[in-house]
């Protein structure tokens, strides 16, 4: 072996001691922290918790070892989350290759509160539930009161529906 090879062999045999050096104590102190954290009943108590937990275990974590927050991360609220979108074996698949469902409802009902329309020409629709949507295209047939359905479509479209059986693509603004 030449030198370099020699030099390599010890920087990577530092590092993989090192990180299990650590490994264990994060292990011990993350099972008895969180299952200390998951005992409290209130819920923003219960979230400090866990964040107090995430900021101490990301300090005690060296640079080359990724923290619990990192690896374990949720996400947001409203976000297209999925059951398994946290699991480390899921990195870098898109939702749809994990085969995950989307949180949230499929549909709402509502009425339709306002139409106005914006500089562009879209439709503006304003329901009584406080959202505002934009129709792209209207052909006259929207009007206030009016009760509306829209669903979920593919590839993240929606479909405004109406008891006539219209339907518009619409985009939600607000």
């Amino acid at each position: 072996m030449n030198k370099s090879s020699v030099t390599m062999a010890l920087i990577m045999a530092a590092a993989m001691t090192s990180t299990a050096a650590i490994r264990p104590a994060l292990t011990l102190t993350r099972d008895e922290d969180m299952a200390r954290c998951a005992a409290i009943g209130a819920r923003e108590a219960r979230l400090d918790c866990f964040d107090a937990l995430a900021r101490q275990l990301s300090n005690k974590a060296s640079p080359a070892t990724p923290s619990v927050a990192s690896t374990a991360a949720t996400p947001p609220p409203g976000a297209a989350a999925a059951v398994s979108a946290a699991d480390p074996k899921n990195f870098g698949l898109t939702a749809a290759q994990q085969h995950t469902a989307d949180l949230g409802p499929k549909m709402i009902t509502a009425n339709i509160a306002n139409l106005s329309s914006d500089q562009t020409g879209a439709t503006l629709v304003v329901l009584d539930n406080g959202e505002t949507w934009s129709v792209a295209h209207n052909d006259g047939w929207l009007a206030s009161g009016q009760a509306v359905r829209i669903k979920k479509a593919s590839a993240g479209a929606f479909l405004m529906f109406i008891p006539s059986n219209h339907s518009y693509h619409v985009r939600r603004l607000r």
